[in-house]
């Protein structure tokens, strides 16, 4: 294998988030406790009375601290894998997703990295999405053993961040590929492609027998997408070759458990998926697993906290968008926590203007880590509104301080 890049978004966030005032680089929606949840949960619902919610937090605790600490189910609880199979089986498949299409992770990142391991082999060519989260391109071009095997399928910011498909068929017509990877809803964009347009990708990549992997670690946060619009998750469009990786940590705030999964109906690539795991993960955390069942179990509540906490925040940075006379644009993002916002002046040093706010308490993200989009910065917007609020002022006065004030 050949040696990877370096992971340029994660080691920018290393290098600064556990110094910062005004954390706009966070990507989870804001993270809660299980504490926190169980009173979600029970202040919401005038039917359940205070009892009910110490009984529930006695309950979890005892089986935290009761719990034999042994490896527990090596591939994942039969609980946990029942609540993840309910998040996709929320798309009413004619086929529902059951415990056998799901491989439990370490994180989404360790079910991307898992798939690369099984899918790709050397020489194989993969087309990645451009912009996108680096593990998505950097991982499986050393699996092909060249980097020069992965071929970035862009998306442009004028045409929305939404694929030209007339180009992805280019590109499979000249290098015949092994994988596409994409991102749904998209990092850094935060943009999400609508369920005609991952239909109609589907349909490409089938006629030609190519495998699609979609990270989809944001789904379900569909906070801002008509109803007919949400896509399905990508193994729910009737394809064998399909894979969905995902997390209880973006959608879901619970980073600090390290739970992910990758969701197939391919048995082939399952039981290859257990074969390799054995050799990475063995197994997960069984009180990670006790905790993520019981949160996934109640994912809805998660959500509607959530949705109400990303449309607050999306309607400041919009006011902010608007109000800065042209200095700043973006395309306005319809899922997940994070937006990919640009900054009109020619040759602006993002990765520098990014530094320096970090230096000062405000972190935000530059477009250099996301395939060298220079003149853009990534926001999370799923973090408190006060970091919005807070941050997105830095921004403006910092941006609005740059010596040279040319447009773009």
């Amino acid at each position: 294998m050949v040696k990877q890049d370096d992971f340029g978004v994660e080691q920018f966030m290393d290098k600064y988030e556990t110094n910062i005032t005004n954390n706009m680089g966070e990507t989870c929606s804001e993270s809660i406790s299980i504490s926190q949840l169980i009173d979600l949960i029970y202040d919401n619902n005038d039917a359940v009375d205070v009892t009910h919610k110490d009984a529930q937090r006695t309950k979890i605790i005892d089986a935290v601290l009761n719990s034999k600490l042994t490896y527990g189910h090596i591939r994942g609880s039969p609980e946990l894998k029942s609540a993840i199979s309910v998040l996709y089986n929320q798309d009413s498949p004619l086929v529902p997703i059951t415990e056998e299409n799901i491989v439990i992770t370490n994180g989404a990142i360790g079910g991307n990295f898992l798939t690369f391991y099984s899918i790709v082999n050397p020489n194989d060519k993969i087309i990645v999405v451009s912009p996108t989260y680096q593990q998505l391109s950097s991982v499986p071009g050393v699996f092909s053993q060249s980097q020069d095997n992965i071929i970035p399928f862009k998306l442009d910011f004028d045409q929305g961040f939404l694929p030209d498909l007339d180009l992805l068929q280019q590109l499979i017509k000249k290098h015949f590929p092994k994988l596409l990877v994409i991102n749904n809803p998209n990092n850094p964009t935060g943009v999400v492609w609508k369920d005609e347009i991952i239909r109609e990708i589907v349909s490409i990549c089938q006629e030609k027998d190519i495998w699609i992997m979609c990270d989809e670690v944001y789904r379900p946060l569909y906070h801002s997408i008509e109803e007919k619009d949400k896509p399905k998750s990508i193994v729910n469009y009737g394809y064998n070759k399909t894979i969905s990786t995902g997390s209880a940590s973006k959608a879901f705030s619970l980073a600090g458990l390290r739970i992910g999964w990758i969701v197939t109906r391919n048995n082939a690539l399952i039981n290859d998926l257990f074969s390799k795991r054995d050799y990475n993960t063995i197994s997960i955390s069984m009180i990670d697993d006790i905790l993520a069942t019981f949160a996934l179990q109640n994912y809805k509540i998660i959500l509607r906290r959530n949705f109400e906490l990303c449309l607050n925040n999306l309607e400041e940075l919009e006011k902010f968008i608007i109000n800065s006379d042209g200095l700043f644009s973006w395309v306005k993002p319809n899922g997940g926590t994070t937006c990919f916002i640009k900054i009109n002046i020619k040759n602006v040093d993002t990765f520098k203007l990014c530094s320096d706010l970090a230096e000062h308490g405000t972190l935000c993200v530059p477009g250099e880590v996301f395939d060298n989009n220079q003149g853009f910065v990534r926001i999370g917007f799923g973090n408190s509104g006060t970091d919005i609020v807070n941050g997105i002022s830095q921004l403006d006065k910092w941006v609005r301080k740059l010596p040279t004030q040319e447009p773009n």
